[in-house]
Formats: C-alpha cells, structure tokens, sequence
C-alpha cells in the first residue's frame, strides 16, 4: 500500500447478506437466509423438531390468508407461517433502523433492505422465536400486532 494525501488506502471488505423474501399479506418481508434451518410446503403439520409456530397473520394484525409456507428457524424449533416465499436475494448492505424507530420495535426488525427503490424490513429471527406459541393446530398464537413497515412505502 502506498501514502497518498489521505494515507494509507484499506482494502475494502465486502460483507453479503443471503435474505429469503416472503409475503404475508400484501406486504414483503425478509429474513436473514442464515437463520432459516429449512423452508417447508406442509404448513399444517409441524416438522421434525418443530415444537412452537408463530402466524405472521396473527402477529402483523393482517387478515388471515392461505399461509402457504412455513419458515423452519434454525435455532430453537420454532415455524413462522408466511403466505409465500417470493425469492432468496444477496445484499452487500443491511441498513440500520432509521431513529425514528424508538421503542420495541427495534427487536422486531434487524435491519432494513434496498430493492431497487424501495425498502424491505428484514425480522429479527430471534424476536420470531420469542414470540412463538407452542405448536398446536387448535390454537392459534395471539397477536401481538408488530407493526407492518410497507415495503413499498418505506423509504430511507
């Protein structure tokens, strides 16, 4: 490396981040690929040490839908349920929450994603698991109304 009338140059290090996008709803959402031990088609039945679910219906105060998939997160055996799964995409940038985010929401959501010109809020995996409710088909999780950051009106 050489001097230069600002110093020494630094190799710049590129840092990509695998977000699985899905939709509940009318609205996209995203989650860190890394944090997902599988994606299943059976929403239904619990899968193989699956022991809590989470409906992103009940949890986003959206209207129930068909919640096509079930997310299966890598730690802790818990299934989030989303209507579908839309494509896995590579970001160099997960950007921070904006101040205006200022109370719990900041553990909902882990970050924000650029797509093109708008913004998709990536969950916070860990918050999913908090928030599950032990598997059982007759029951369903109580909502504890996240709100929803539109992707489409979000901007930065």
């Amino acid at each position: 490396m050489r001097a230069g009338r600002l110093g020494a140059t630094r190799p710049v290090i590129e840092t990509r981040h695998s977000v699985i996008l899905f939709r509940v709803g009318p609205y996209r959402m995203g989650i860190d690929a890394g944090a997902l031990k599988e994606i299943r088609h059976d929403h239904v039945q619990a899968a193989p040490g699956c022991e809590a679910a989470v409906s992103t219906h009940a949890l986003f105060g959206v209207p129930a839908g068909p919640e096509g998939r079930m997310l299966i997160l890598r730690n802790g055996g818990v299934g989030v349920r989303v209507d579908r799964v839309e494509r896995m995409i590579e970001t160099r940038e997960l950007r921070p929450l904006p101040q205006a985010f200022q109370g719990d929401e900041r553990s909902w959501y882990s970050g924000l994603v650029l797509l093109g010109d708008s913004v998709c809020p990536v969950m916070n995996p860990e918050t999913l698991a908090r928030l599950a409710e032990p598997f059982d088909e007759k029951t369903s999780p109580t909502a504890g109304a996240i709100p929803v950051i539109p992707c489409e009106a979000a901007t930065l």
